[in-house]
């Protein structure tokens, strides 16, 4: 069959000729069809443009903002007067345990376009005026990146070659270093010996809102922990007048919200404040009444109702006051900085 060969040959080599031919006229025909009808328009485009577009494309970049660096505690010498720290975590974190003598400014949304939050910024950094940026060392969260974010800021307010460390605040205290825990000390409650001694009790939900709109205790005022910035935040002005030893606080078992906003009010103003052992979890895995859009799912058999903070506090004149919750429970977005208290 070998002198079929040239002939099959010759024959592939002409399809493939067709198929050229073919492709070209498909991608030409339809271009010059295009330009001979852009010519004989009157206002049809030109092939090569005289139009100077270099001050339209070549727009001139903003300078780049300088980005803090980043240091190791090892690379850091002991505390003396040639650091300052700020700690950019907030007032509850600063509270329950820092640095010694580390400066508490806690990082905040930062927008220059806006004056209301340059104002803010502006009197947090008063205590810093005069400090070389050199000599300026932000610890924050590693989960919110907010000492590296408060560096920056620090350092788009003037303050240059500002540093920030490496794994947080929890790096310098794992890596022994001095840390000052706080002395206060609160007292946490059993779910049972709770429910059991509720009269006269405020209850302060410490978890975020969209929680507390699924399930909380009967009558809980609702005060994210996360969204405080200390003890004088005007989230807290509602409870100013209630005594500490009449104030319990709970959050979730995952992340001890009310252990810590319990240390926070102890520290702030409110002495004798408790916290619920087990947090929310703790209450409704022994069967006690809850309130909110989960309610009816989460109580099976529950013992008798408990009153509400309302009712507790009305009792005694025989008018129910307003729940604090119905001022509280939608002053806060359910947004968290994080994932964790900042």
């Amino acid at each position: 069959m070998s002198w079929f060969s040239p002939a099959r040959a010759e024959t592939r080599s002409a399809n493939w000729r067709r198929f050229g031919g073919r492709t070209a006229l498909l991608v030409l025909l339809p271009a010059l069809v295009a330009i001979g009808a852009n010519w004989l328009r009157t206002d049809g485009l030109p092939l090569i443009s005289d139009t100077n577009y270099i001050d339209e494309i070549l727009v001139p970049c903003p300078e780049n903002l300088q980005e803090a660096r980043a240091v190791r505690v090892a690379d850091l010498p002991e505390l003396s007067g040639e650091i300052t720290i700020v700690d950019a975590r907030n007032r509850g974190a600063f509270l329950a345990g820092h640095i010694p003598g580390a400066i508490n400014i806690p990082h905040r949304p930062f927008n220059v376009d806006n004056a209301t939050y340059q104002a803010a910024i502006e009197r947090d950094l008063d205590p810093l005026r005069g400090i070389p940026g050199d000599r300026i060392v932000v610890c924050g969260e590693t989960s919110t990146n907010s000492g590296r974010d408060m560096a920056s800021v620090l350092m788009e307010n003037g303050f240059s070659l500002v540093r920030y460390l490496e794994g947080g605040c929890d790096a310098w205290q794992l890596a022994g270093r001095p840390f000052e825990e706080a002395p206060v000390d609160v007292i946490g409650l059993r779910p049972e010996a709770l429910a059991a001694n509720l009269e006269g009790i405020t209850l302060i939900d410490a978890r975020f809102t969209r929680f507390y709109r699924r399930g909380h205790l009967p009558g809980a005022l609702a005060i994210p922990y996360a969204m405080l910035s200390g003890p004088q935040d005007e989230k807290l002005d509602p409870i100013r007048s209630i005594p500490g030893d009449t104030i319990v606080v709970y959050g979730s078992v995952d992340y001890s919200e009310g252990d810590a906003m319990a240390r926070v009010m102890a520290a702030g103003g409110w002495p004798g404040v408790r916290y619920l052992e087990g947090g929310f979890e703790a209450w409704q895995e022994a069967g006690l009444p809850v309130e909110g859009e989960n309610a009816a799912n989460n109580q099976t058999d529950s013992p008798a109702s408990v009153p509400t903070n309302a009712e507790r506090s009305g009792a005694a004149e025989g008018t129910a006051a307003p729940p604090f919750g119905e001022v509280t429970r939608d002053r806060e977005g359910d947004t968290e900085p994080g994932g964790t208290a900042p």
